[in-house]
């Protein structure tokens, strides 16, 4: 599947005059599947992650959270396997890094993304 290609900051890469790229990146897919709040996407209420419900509390299930991560993943297209999880959950500031490792049918993939919830003042 074709997506077009962001930076890590989720930015739309552009080549150096100025044109869009596409990927078939199965890393970005992964990647925005994290990014990807619950009720983000006006489209698509019921869809992303559920942060505030399990991750961003008082006292979080990381076994849980664990399940959560390994079948959002799991439902991105190529993925066969999700291997290592690794989370770092500071919920006074809202932030989060997840660290994933993963397989498709050819390689195997590690990404890490940083959550950050910021209110708009």
């Amino acid at each position: 599947m074709f997506d077009l290609k962001l930076t890590k900051n989720g930015d739309l890469e552009l080549t150096d005059t100025g044109d869009i790229t596409t990927t078939e990146s199965v890393c970005q897919a992964v990647r925005i599947r994290l990014l990807w709040f619950f009720d983000e996407w006006r489209l698509g209420p019921d869809m992303g992650f559920k942060y505030f419900e399990y991750v961003f509390v008082k006292n979080p299930s990381y076994s849980m959270i664990r399940h959560l991560i390994r079948e959002a993943i799991l439902d991105v297209d190529e993925v066969t396997s999700v291997g290592d999880i690794d989370i770092s959950v500071n919920s006074k500031t809202r932030e989060a890094t997840i660290e994933v490792e993963f397989s498709t049918d050819e390689d195997t993939f590690r990404e890490e993304v940083n959550i950050e919830w910021q209110t708009t003042d």
